[in-house]
């Protein structure tokens, strides 16, 4: 029994090693990528639980132009022998239950006004959620785009070094028969050195995108990760909206909380204004606690009975304290008009920052795909012509430097354009 018990944990264990080993060599697609983020994000869930607290208070401030009803009650002792109370005064104790209802009737629109708020603070909140899922969005697109980059440029650097050191045997092959390419095969050497240095700064980069990738994702930081092959970059979006920035979520959360300073003026003018309210209660009351006998229950049962009552309350005076407050909600309100011109202002400008990167790099990048050819190209014809006696072997350094510099620019330049795409759409979708 132990034993199979061992085996059976020997293969649980086994198997978790091994779906662990399998979901590390799956290609990641970037989708796949947002939808771990999301997951695992240890912060996102943070103002999703904001969201649900205020859809409380919510539902709160509506309730509040209701009828309430409760069940109310007291038990008041207080004899008036041995150092106690004047009688008259304490009408010897009183006892009551009572199911008691009020409703408002005018508050000078503060209840409106404090749904009203209600809605706007659900709105900034669910616009505060939207911002850190937008930035967790761009993060993870920024970490992938830049580990996809730099793994391309690796293979970039490492099958340029393999075409210098096949042309370095050739220049070591010609000095070892006696042709005096000894100065040739120096620098061609320093050249080999330098894009394995290159190459080195490419692992570097993507080991750092990797880590921090998948950190977001919530992986093990230090474990292997493999990206699946991204499709072409489209060509940027031409028309669409005039002012697609006016969707982003920061001015979305500005005018909610401008909404909600605006109804707390209204809240601390209706202070001004008369309230009145209904209030009507049915139930048993009586006097005289002092003699808890059977005549004390008698007349609690007969002294049932039912009120209705009308409540008026006027702030007349109070030196200052409700202008004060009047004053202090109008001021918010003219800070809160201000922050959407600031976030308008912000959005628009970071908006159009990433929009004129797309397209400046989507320039680069379709100027690079057209030269990329025609450098590898010259460097092969500048090989041959050495080979063949006719070039020298500063030619075919620079034209191997040129081939090498046009495709990690162009690797680079995709990679900026992808990224500066994603920030755009930061910026502009809701």
């Amino acid at each position: 029994m132990i034993f199979r018990s061992f085996v059976a944990a020997f293969l649980a264990v086994g198997f978790l090693v091994v779906a662990s080993s399998v979901r590390a060599q799956e290609s990641l697609t970037l989708e796949t990528a947002l939808g771990e983020a999301r997951a695992a994000n240890l912060r996102l869930p943070l103002p999703a639980f904001e969201v649900q607290v205020l859809h409380a208070r919510q539902r709160e401030a509506i309730a509040e132009k209701w009828l309430k009803v409760a069940v109310e009650g007291g038990f008041v002792y207080a004899p008036f022998y041995s150092h106690g109370y004047d009688p008259i005064i304490t009408n010897l104790g009183e006892a009551r239950i009572q199911v008691a209802a009020r409703q408002p009737i005018y508050a000078g629109g503060s209840i409106v006004a404090g749904i009203e708020r209600a809605n706007a603070a659900v709105a900034a909140g669910e616009a505060r959620y939207r911002i850190a899922e937008k930035d967790l969005d761009l993060d993870v697109r920024s970490r992938y785009y830049e580990l996809d980059a730099a793994v391309a440029e690796q293979a970039i650097r490492q099958a340029a070094i393999e075409r210098i050191r096949a042309y370095l045997e050739l220049l070591q092959s010609r000095k070892a028969s006696g042709q005096a390419v000894a100065g040739d095969v120096f620098r061609t050497q320093v050249r080999a050195d330098l894009e394995e240095s290159n190459r080195l700064d490419a692992a570097q980069h993507a080991e750092d995108a990797r880590l921090e990738l998948n950190a977001l994702l919530g992986r093990e930081p230090a474990g292997p990760l493999s990206l699946s092959p991204l499709p072409p970059p489209e060509a940027p979006a031409s028309g669409g909206s005039a002012a697609p920035w006016e969707n982003a979520p920061e001015i979305v959360q500005a005018r909610a909380e401008a909404r909600g300073a605006e109804a707390e003026t209204v809240i601390a003018r209706s202070e001004r204004l008369p309230h009145l309210s209904l209030g009507a209660d049915m139930g048993l009351w009586t006097a005289d606690t002092m003699h808890l006998n059977a005549d004390f229950w008698n007349r609690l049962w007969f002294n049932r009975g039912y009120s209705v009552s009308m409540v008026l309350s006027w702030s007349i005076w109070d030196r200052g304290a409700l202008d004060s407050r009047i004053a202090a909600a109008n001021l918010g309100l003219q800070q809160a008009q201000r922050a959407v011109e600031a976030e308008r202002h912000d959005a628009y400008t970071k908006w159009a920052q990433a929009v004129a990167a797309e397209k400046r790099t989507y320039e680069q990048m379709v100027l690079l795909q057209r030269i990329l050819p025609e450098a590898r190209d010259s460097y092969l014809e500048a090989e041959s012509r050495y080979r063949g006696g006719a070039g020298t072997a500063l030619e075919v350094l620079d034209a191997y430097a040129a081939a090498t510099e046009a495709a990690v620019k162009l690797n680079d330049v995709t990679a900026r354009y992808r990224i500066a795409r994603a920030v755009a759409e930061r910026w502009s979708a809701p």
